[in-house]
């Protein structure tokens, strides 16, 4: 263990790491197919501040497999057109980067990077960090409607009793591990009073004990407990290969006509749901004042299929409101920072304590944040604003796009020259496995 230490220690020391084999995967990284092999990129250099990780090569019943039964992964949607391309979904033409990307995929689309990041080792001894490659917003959902716990919970179980017999995942007991989920904290924190499911679709998973040391990178965390848990970007529609994508769309978003002083896109909440004061505030705002641009969304639809009028509707606005939905959580957070809209927030749980590897520490410096004495006059703390500072602020969201992206699998990190969602997830895993190795030395 002292000799990885030592040899990690001098990767830092220099200006590149060793270069890693690239590997060429089973996985579809194609627009179309699902049996084409992924296309040989050259080798390129791993970035000196990220160790080198091992993916598991998992039973295919913990992810691939769980893609043959696409149709019935969802009980309200069929999930087959957005698990295609690794999670991306159904690209919007085929010369772009652009896809209808669902909320709930970044499992795939994280696992679909790290196989061709060039930070993967495949020897298991260079590794300092080891990835979990389970599926599992596909997993939860896919059983959401069992009432039978035990059978809810069974690939879980099966899942930490096949990692928990690995000789690198006993060594720390899997403090040197994570895992990548595509849906929130609450749909694997199921409480132990619950006998059967009918109250709770949620499941078990991360109240096994086996997992209680491994990282959980996940869209919304449990902010209460859970110092395991890191929140990661939702995805949005923009999965660039090229830089000159990234910073085309920068200036585009930039140098875009903002007629609007604020937009809401969503939908409006029953009376007895947690979020509906926020959200019958918010709409009757809107409703009221030709300074607002309003998208208004039925509740249970495929909001997210309709890109343009997201987007569009974002691109105009100077401030985008996020008043909590289902969850404190929303995928529109990052809807609005690719469409260089500051965003507005009615609750610190939204995402200042949600997404701390992602954001500026300073939250004035691309958000707003609206107590609930403000509540009632929107409009009027949004125009107080002075226009320098609006400005300000939207440059920074703008420069936050790449870190909040999820690039495409095929691109070369070298030749786009920018750091996604998942390179700045794997700095961070870095800081962990090193301290980790530190310490047992």
């Amino acid at each position: 263990m002292y000799v990885k230490v030592i040899v990690f220690c001098i990767f830092f020391s220099v200006a590149t790491y060793s270069i890693f084999p690239y590997y060429t995967s089973d996985l579809d990284l194609s627009p179309y197919s699902g049996t084409q092999k992924a296309p040989e990129i050259q080798s390129i250099q791993c970035d000196p501040d990220i160790a080198p990780f091992y993916i598991y090569d998992l039973p295919e019943r913990f992810n691939e497999a769980l893609l043959s039964n696409c149709s019935n992964l969802d009980p309200w949607r069929d999930m087959c057109p957005y698990v295609e391309n690794n999670g991306m979904g159904q690209p919007f033409n085929e010369s772009s980067s652009w896809y209808n990307t669902f909320q709930f995929t970044a499992d795939l689309i994280f696992h679909a990077r790290a196989i061709n990041h060039p930070c993967r080792t495949h020897d298991r001894s260079s590794a300092l960090m080891f990835y979990i490659p389970f599926y599992a917003s596909l997993y939860a959902s896919s059983v959401s409607n069992e009432n039978n716990l035990t059978r809810r919970d069974a690939m879980a179980v099966d899942l930490v009793d096949h990692i928990s017999k690995i000789p690198s995942f006993q060594r720390f007991g899997g403090e040197d591990h994570f895992l990548v989920s595509g849906l929130m904290a609450w749909d694997f924190l199921r409480s132990p009073d619950l006998k059967d499911g009918k109250s709770s679709r949620s499941n078990n998973l991360l109240n096994l004990p086996q997992l209680s040391n491994i990282s959980i990178l996940i869209i919304e965390r449990f902010p209460y407990h859970g110092d395991n848990h890191f929140g990661i970007p939702y995805p949005s529609y923009f999965h660039p290969q090229v830089k000159a994508e990234i910073t085309t769309w920068q200036e585009e978003v930039r140098h875009s006509k903002r007629t609007h002083l604020f937009s809401f896109v969503g939908g409006a909440r029953h009376k007895l749901h947690g979020a509906e004061k926020y959200r019958s505030a918010v709409i009757s705002q809107c409703n009221s004042t030709d300074s607002c641009l309003l998208v208004l969304c039925k509740y249970w639809t495929s909001a997210w299929d309709a890109a343009d009028e997201i987007l569009g509707a974002m691109k105009q606005a100077h401030f985008c409101l996020q008043p909590p939905g289902d969850t404190s959580t929303r995928r529109s957070i990052f809807d609005s920072i690719l469409a260089g809209c500051v965003p507005v927030f009615f609750t610190e749980l939204t995402a200042y304590s949600q997404y701390t590897w992602y954001i500026p520490e300073r939250r004035e410096d691309w958000s707003v944040l609206i107590g609930p004495d403000q509540l009632d006059r929107i409009e009027d703390v949004l125009s107080q604003i002075p226009e320098k500072e609006v400005k300000r602020m939207r440059e920074v969201v703008i420069r936050m796009i790449p870190q909040v992206t999820y690039m495409h699998p095929k691109a070369n990190s070298n030749e786009v020259n920018f750091r996604d969602a998942v390179d700045v997830a794997l700095v961070e895993l870095t800081k962990l496995a090193l301290r980790i190795n530190t310490n047992s030395v």
